[in-house]
């Protein structure tokens, strides 16, 4: 016992020394860092009839590994999860779970750790399906028509994805393709990023694709338009949208050619901007025409809406003779219509609407004055529309 409580206070500190060292001696055999890439998170124990929608599809983690396991690591050996069971419609906070496959590997750290998911009930119905290139074919090479087979499918998901869907797209990449040639392709739904939306299921899950290449033995040259959707905050609109270059050369059969007035970019959402700005942007495409360059610059500009406002003017006199004052002016009220941008009309009032009269040289006496614009002074941003009486009379004495 003599033993044990000898030098206890020494031993102690000792014994936490040891630990110490053994964690520094641990950690030296492990690295912390983030995995390469991001892994997709998948829903577990949807209820029956029911289905999930999440905008973060990606987790990144951050683990701690022995450094002979680190160049050994795949996404395969992760599953990232969010566990649904027991939940209803609605919509609900559920934290990201992340299983890993192989010994001494730790999941230290989850961004997101959590997500907010809608579950909704599920519907099906059929959509047609459309081919989309990636990729171009050999120079001098279009494809033409192609022959989707079959060209009709039925997806099934979310209510509200399934609703605003309008096709089922048929992704094919090329990379110098010279002769026709027939392919599977899964299908899909792709976002503004180019990424696969998941949650969606296509019945058929694949169909058959005939593309045609042919000599792109003719061109001509076409206009370029902006497609926009959404409108800019109340106080503005679009006053005008620019494209350069305004206008493109395309090249194809003639068949083809016949069919394209003009090419549309993609879809810009210009919903709540309230300033100007540009946009560099890929344009659609169309099967069967190649253009040499795919981008265009957008700009699309803004204005402020406008608002008619009738104000009385407050009166102003300038260069009154020595000794003269304002007897009367008749009528005393002068009705000013003003345009302005609707921020600066809320906050209009007489005080800042002044019809100023230049009474130079005029001895005591009455005068008919004749009211003209540039005597009626508005704020910047306002434009007199008009204005009564056109003229006043003013006694001096």
């Amino acid at each position: 016992m003599k033993f044990i409580t000898a030098n206890f206070g020494a031993k102690i500190l000792a014994l936490i020394c040891a630990i110490f060292m053994w964690i520094y001696a641990s950690a030296g055999q492990s690295k912390i860092g983030y995995f390469p890439g991001s892994l997709y998170i998948e829903p577990k124990n949807t209820p029956e009839g029911l289905a999930a929608i999440y905008d973060e599809q990606k987790v990144k983690i951050k683990i701690q590994a022995p450094y002979d396991v680190w160049n050994k690591l795949s996404a395969e050996d992760f599953g990232a999860y969010v566990d649904l069971s027991g939940l209803s419609e609605g919509t609900y906070g559920v934290d990201v779970k992340v299983s890993v496959n192989l010994p001494n590997v730790v999941v230290v750290e989850k961004d997101p750790a959590r997500i907010i998911v809608r579950i909704e009930q599920v519907t099906k119905k059929q959509v047609p399906v459309a081919v989309k290139f990636e990729g171009e074919v050999k120079t001098g090479y279009v494809t033409s028509d192609v022959i989707i087979k079959p060209d009709k499918v039925e997806v099934t998901g979310a209510k509200s994805l399934v609703e605003n869907l309008s096709e089922a797209i048929a992704l094919i990449k090329l990379s110098g393709e010279d002769e026709d040639f027939r392919k599977t392709v899964a299908l899909g739904v792709y976002n503004e990023k180019g990424e696969k939306v998941r949650g969606l299921e296509f019945d058929p899950k694949n169909v058959e694709v005939e593309v045609p290449i042919v000599t792109a033995s003719e061109s001509k040259t076409v206009g370029v338009k902006a497609k926009v959707r959404g409108t800019p905050k109340s106080d503005y609109y679009v006053s005008k949208i620019e494209t350069t270059p305004s206008s493109i050369e395309i090249s194809g059969s003639g068949s083809s050619l016949k069919l394209v007035q003009y090419l549309e970019t993609k879809e810009i959402n210009i919903d709540a901007i309230d300033k100007d700005f540009e946009k560099e942007i890929d344009l659609v495409v169309p099967t069967g025409i190649t253009v040499k360059d795919k981008k265009v610059k957008v700009k699309i500009s803004l204005s402020n809406n406008q608002a008619d406002r009738e104000i009385t003017a407050t009166f102003s006199y300038a260069n009154v003779g020595p000794g003269l004052s304002i007897n009367s002016i008749t009528p005393n009220i002068i009705k000013v219509i003003t345009s302005c941008s609707i921020e600066v009309a809320n906050t209009l009032s007489s005080d800042k609407v002044v019809v100023n009269f230049n009474l130079q040289g005029k001895a005591a006496g009455s005068y008919s004055v004749s009211i003209t614009k540039d005597m009626i002074l508005v704020p910047d941003k306002c434009a007199v529309s008009s204005w009564l009486p056109s003229a006043v009379t003013i006694v001096l004495q």
